[in-house]
């Protein structure tokens, strides 16, 4: 598109901006019982208009295209806050859990305990205390033995 069209749709946004922007707000806001939320949603449609007409040319009624282009970011702002509001439940636990693991930053040292539960004799079969109690080198097979 050249640019006078663009500039031609530019003001065009423009001017339904100027003339139904209190008439949409009030609209929005009726049907949502949220003035700010109604706002953004509207602004985000002329963000919108701004992107999408330059490109698809002026739609013939405007502000039912901002009307509903903005009804459709007030419904994904809502879905967007009914999902953080389902997960803070999940993110609060674990926050918790974090909090937790950071502040019992030393953890008990029981390497020692378990070589010692490995190598007590009663926990090693019979094939390994065989393996273990020769030397590496007489079961180690010969060809394995291999340079690189």
């Amino acid at each position: 598109m050249n640019g006078s069209n663009q500039e031609d749709t530019h003001r065009t946004v423009e001017r339904v901006a100027r003339e139904s922007y209190g008439r949409l707000v009030a609209y929005l806001s009726a049907n949502t019982r949220d003035v700010a939320s109604a706002e953004d949603a509207l602004s985000n449609a002329l963000v919108a208009a701004l992107t999408a007409w330059p490109r698809d040319g002026v739609p013939q009624n405007p502000e039912a295209w901002l009307l509903t282009t903005a009804r459709h970011s007030f419904i994904d702002h809502v879905r967007h806050r009914q999902v953080a509001e389902a997960s803070e439940p999940t993110l609060k636990l674990l926050r918790e859990d974090s909090m937790e693991m950071t502040l019992s930053a030393e953890f008990p040292d029981e390497r020692l305990k378990l070589l010692f539960v490995c190598a007590h004799r009663q926990s090693i079969r019979p094939c390994t205390r065989h393996l273990c109690s020769r030397p590496f080198w007489d079961w180690m097979p010969r060809g394995s033995l291999m340079p690189y």
